[in-house]
């Protein structure tokens, strides 16, 4: 990378490496929070339609990293952003209550973003293709498979989910709508990262995730808590565990 593309930093810490190659380091500066972000050779096109979709969604109004620089040369894409305010949500102190309204709500807004204006494709059959490959590379952990898919190989999970395709509901989604990926704000704002599968599908591929790891951690009284903070009106709990089974295969 150019001489001058990172901040003097008074602490830097490694966060994770992705399946895809990309690491994240933490830069502590002043008073401000960077993340960096690098990948190389086949994570580098996963990396630069992380960085075109979250400028998108920031053009948009949603609260995601703001991205300050990028390198893109010799098959080495990285960018640096300011860090989103706020706690991710499974590192939250919050009232379930208030945290659980914090993540419907903020998502209801995420998608009431103008859809028909998003490029980004991530429809059930982009998402069955991308599964596909996934399968075939062999880089599905099944060993994090909820408990109802244990036992079951990736390439029948995923024909059945292709014999069963849901009519869409599409809006604008995160895409991989963990908690971890969820930044509450202390304004009761929600934050986003990892964007890198923004893009139009059904309002359930978040849905599905997020009330997958609720149920997990707070019972299916708080999917419902959940489910009436962001819309009861759009809450449909078959989509929302065919899409949660989706999300297996990624």
């Amino acid at each position: 990378m150019p001489r001058g593309f990172l901040p003097e930093a008074e602490d830097v810490a490694f966060v994770h490496g992705g399946v895809s190659g990309a690491r994240l380091w933490r830069l502590k500066a002043s008073l401000d929070v960077f993340y960096v972000k690098i990948a190389e050779v086949e994570g580098a096109q996963a990396l630069r339609r992380e960085i075109e979709r979250t400028a998108w969604l920031a053009a948009n109004g949603a609260s995601v990293p703001k991205i300050l620089r990028t390198h893109d040369a010799d098959n080495l894409v990285a960018f640096l952003s300011k860090a989103v305010e706020g706690k991710r949500a499974d590192e939250q102190q919050l009232p379930l209550l208030v945290l659980l309204a914090a993540l419907g709500q903020g998502l209801a807004n995420l998608h009431r973003l103008p859809a028909t204006a998003c490029p980004f494709d991530e429809s059930v059959r982009e998402r069955l293709a991308r599964a596909s490959r996934a399968i075939a590379e062999g880089v599905v952990d099944v060993d994090a498979f909820a408990e109802r898919n244990r036992g079951v190989e990736p390439d029948i999970l995923h024909a059945r989910l292709a014999a069963a395709i849901p009519r869409e509901d599409i809006v604008v989604v995160h895409g991989n709508a963990t908690l971890s990926n969820l930044i509450i704000a202390d304004n009761g704002s929600l934050g986003f990262v990892d964007c890198g599968h923004s893009g139009r599908g059904d309002r359930h591929i978040d849905l599905g995730v997020v009330a997958q790891e609720i149920g997990e951690r707070w019972g299916e009284a708080a999917i419902a808590s959940f489910a009436a903070s962001y819309g009861a009106t759009h809450w449909d709990r078959r989509k929302a565990r065919y899409f949660a089974d989706l999300y297996e295969l990624f």
